[in-house]
């Protein structure tokens, strides 16, 4: 019989949510979507048979996690016994003295895995999970480092770490490998955390089942656990579970030729429906890009625009980046005997002047507000 395993990384309970716009009641309804995502990791490793519970790294937020929630978890993995649960401490959630890991009396179906290389722990006949826990947030080690496995039967490797075939944009690096090294180390399958974004690679044996809520406008679509399952002839595959409660999406409104701040929020609000209108407006979140060339004498307060667009919605959370381009032609614009025309070709010439790209994009705005206050309009810093 198949041997199933649900693994899941990347919860971060007790997130702030301050940076997608969550505040107040919502930041908190955000919080409690996280244990619940928990809950229902259980129910559904019950559901589908499986055979022990992973969980690999990033379960809560050190910083922010109190007693509370070392409560909550130790009644939560109580609660689903005699199914094994094994924990792998990340960067967020570290093996540290003052950590929950090391304050809380764990139910005898924990595992709780402790060195910082990896150590064998059998769960059946002929099958080995290996695993790892990170002792300090700044852990730079390869959790692939150790000598490859000549011991005979299927082992499987559960941490933390990152990929760096696949590295993110802007992603920390923290207990860095090569999906490569999986197999060569001997390991039919690493059952991964870190990466917030789903992966799924039956080919080198590497599983992120990324976070089971989304936790920034970058992890859209349908998220959650995902099933390791061994079968009888030894083969590692790998299921993916759709099972959010929340919905987080960008969404690009192409708002050029707007004259007027009410006809841009009309432009805003038909690309917002046209792409969540599937969607539980409690349940979802959306980031909205602003793009194309808008009249200059048109006032942009993004904050008046996220209110109406939200009060038109009824969206959990609109927030808005202002991506346009002011409606002038600047090429024309240099070749005027006026104050705008002066003040154009200084900055045009500051910005051919620079190879810097974060002292170009600061000389851009500048000319954009600029010719914004040139043309009578109030200015909004975007």
């Amino acid at each position: 019989m198949a041997f199933r395993i649900l693994h899941l990384a990347d919860l971060h309970l007790d997130r702030a949510f301050a940076a997608m716009g969550c505040q107040g009641d919502l930041a908190r309804r955000r919080r409690q979507g996280l244990r619940d995502a928990l809950r229902r990791a259980g129910t559904l490793a019950k559901e589908r048979d499986c055979n022990v519970i992973c969980i690999g790294g990033d379960l809560y937020e050190q910083e922010r996690a109190g007693a509370d929630t070392g409560r909550f978890l130790a009644d939560t993995f109580a609660s689903w016994q005699p199914l094994p649960v094994f924990l792998a401490p990340g960067n967020h959630d570290a093996l540290l003295p003052q950590s929950l890991y090391a304050r809380t009396e764990w139910s005898g179906n924990v595992h709780l895995f402790t060195s910082p290389t990896l150590e064998p722990c059998d769960l059946t006949d002929g099958i080995t999970l290996w695993g790892l826990a990170h002792r300090e947030p700044q852990w730079q080690g390869d959790p692939l480092a150790a000598s490859p496995i000549d011991a005979g039967g299927i082992h499987l490797a559960l941490f933390h770490g990152a990929e760096l075939g696949s590295r993110p944009t802007d992603s920390p690096i923290h207990g860095p490998f090569h999906a490569a090294g999986i197999r060569e180390h001997g390991f039919a399958a690493a059952l991964c955390g870190h990466y917030h974004k789903r992966r799924l690679d039956t080919k080198t044996g590497l599983l992120y089942p990324g976070s089971p809520e989304p936790l920034s406008f970058d992890e859209p679509g349908g998220r959650g656990p995902a099933i390791a399952i061994i079968t009888d002839s030894g083969m590692v595959e790998f299921e993916a579970l759709d099972v959010n409660v929340w919905r987080a999406l960008t969404v690009n409104a192409e708002v050029g030729g707007s004259a007027s701040l009410d006809s841009l929020v009309d432009s805003a609000l038909e690309s917002i429906h046209t792409a969540a209108a599937t969607l539980d407006p409690e349940h979802t979140l959306v980031r909205v890009d602003l793009t194309g060339d808008v009249a200059a004498a048109v006032s942009l307060d993004l904050v008046t625009v996220e209110t109406r667009l939200r009060e038109q919605t009824s969206l959990a959370v609109v927030r808005v980046r202002d991506l346009t381009r002011p409606g002038i032609d600047i090429e024309a614009a240099a070749t005027e005997r006026t104050a705008r025309g002066a003040f154009t070709r200084t900055a045009l010439e500051a910005m051919a002047g620079t190879d810097d790209l974060e002292e170009s994009a600061i000389l851009e705005d500048a000319l954009r507000y600029g010719l914004m206050a040139l043309s009578g309009a109030e200015v909004g810093l975007r």
